[in-house]
């Protein structure tokens, strides 16, 4: 007889004594989400959602990798408790708990908030009509929680439609930090193009986000909440696996033109006129015209609900789109120096540690690539993939492929490899038909 799967084993269980799983959530490559009911002395709490890991054998180095979405946004919540970021907490999902359990092989777990609801779109599909006030609530929600973001540094960089649930009580919850990064210090931003393409702002797509990289996403969702579309969803993007697209979608996303809300919906146009600037000022191809966080765009809001006029954005250091996103790279000196301490890092298994010193020379995913450009990249791709993230080692090691195209980078020997763990990065995320065109091509190198 075939082995249970160990989610369909655990269901009626009781994990850490005090976590009774009852059914399943959700499943995923990585981990699979329980709904339980939490005890205390046998007696019924809450329920609580539980994510419980695939993997076995982790320990307390290696678990944080696992869950590292998790480990920010806990420290989002915890990091601000001023009365002005209150009300973003109620629109977040708060984490309970995390540990490991070693009479489950190692698994590791996390207990996250229960949010029954769904989709905000597909929520008004089900329920119809709503109107204006509604539809402004809700948007000063999305800003409250984002605004407790932003205020810490951190850029949510994926604010789709469905990443913003509606709960039973109507209640906005921003859900999915799985590609959530606090910005460089001294950058001001986050670098690499990640995300969901269709709502990503222009400056994402050379790589560079901000908190105003997630205002244009929010101004999105919005403008399709009040119009029901828009030209972002119908745009021919050129999406090519052997070419670098980045300049070509950039231009078709900065020449993008929205017609204002009030020409959809009547009672924008009668009584709430002031949505317009609101949501066109979001949707501004140049992140300087924008407001510059979601606590701007909040004030912006309450201006208008109050007929005050709509404040014009602060001044914000302008990000040069065009110059590299990484920082200068080395000289063969410093390269030979830095290369010795990255092999000695990896050697350790100090990935958190190899990523750290090598992301601030990863090229730009436009930028034509040298030698040194290619190895930094081989070797971030092997990091994140060794640290379990296979989205970001799969970003470094197509762009990799992309150069290696190009001109010769790398020996066909380093080559090969990295495009070995190319093919795990697909076979991770279930694009088997990727994977087997990417192991031919290392056959043939070899």
């Amino acid at each position: 007889m075939a082995e249970t799967p160990f989610e369909r084993r655990l269901l009626g269980q009781t994990l850490a004594n005090k976590y009774r799983l009852t059914h399943i959530q959700g499943a995923g490559y990585y981990s699979v989400v329980f709904v339980a009911q939490q005890f205390f002395c046998n007696q019924f709490v809450r329920p609580v959602a539980i994510k419980i890991s695939r993997q076995q054998g982790l320990s307390e180095e290696t678990a944080p990798r696992l869950f590292g979405d998790a480990i920010i946004l806990a420290r989002l919540l915890a990091g601000d408790d001023s009365d002005t970021h209150q009300a973003g907490r109620r629109h977040l999902v708060q984490i309970h708990d995390m540990g490991l359990l070693p009479e489950e092989g190692g698994r590791a777990y996390l207990v996250m908030e229960y949010v029954d609801g769904r989709p905000l779109m597909q929520h008004l599909q089900a329920a119809g009509k709503f109107s204006i006030a509604s539809g402004v609530r809700w948007f000063k929600q999305i800003c409250q929680a984002m605004a407790l973001v932003h205020s810490q540094g951190a850029i949510h960089r994926d604010l789709i439609p469905e990443n913003i649930l509606i709960d039973r009580r109507g209640r906005i919850r921003v859900v999915d930090f799985g590609l959530a990064a606090y910005t460089d210090p001294q950058t001001g931003f986050v670098p690499g193009a990640t995300g969901t393409f269709c709502y990503m702002a222009p400056e994402t797509m050379l790589g560079r986000s901000l908190p105003a990289s997630d205002v244009y996403s929010i101004g999105l969702v919005v403008y399709e909440l009040f119009t029901g579309g828009g030209p972002h969803r119908t745009t021919p993007w050129l999406i090519s696996d052997k070419e670098d697209r980045s300049k070509e979608n950039y231009r078709l996303k900065t020449a993008l033109r929205y017609p204002p809300p009030s020409e959809f919906h009547n009672e924008i146009r009668n009584d709430a006129r002031w949505l317009d600037a609101v949501i066109l000022r979001c949707l501004d191809p140049d992140p300087a015209r924008r407001f510059p966080d979601a606590g701007a765009l909040l004030e912006a809001i309450e201006a208008g609900e109050q007929g005050r006029p709509i404040p014009d954005p602060e001044p914000v250091a302008s990000v040069d789109l065009e110059a590299p996103a990484s920082r200068a790279a080395p000289n063969d000196d410093e390269s030979d120096t830095l290369f010795r301490e990255i092999r000695r890092m990896l050697a350790r298994q100090e990935y958190d540690r190899v990523i750290d010193r090598l992301d601030i020379y990863r090229p730009a995913e436009w930028a034509v690539l040298d030698p040194l450009s290619a190895r930094t990249l081989r070797i971030l791709g092997q990091a994140h993939l060794r640290r379990g993230q296979v989205r970001q080692a799969r970003e470094c090691l197509e762009q990799l492929r992309i150069g290696q195209r190009e001109k010769p980078l790398l020996s066909p020997l380093d080559y090969s490899l990295a495009l070995s763990d190319l093919v795990r990065c697909y076979r991770a995320l279930g694009e088997m038909s990727l994977a087997q065109e990417c192991q031919e091509e290392a056959r043939k190198l070899l």
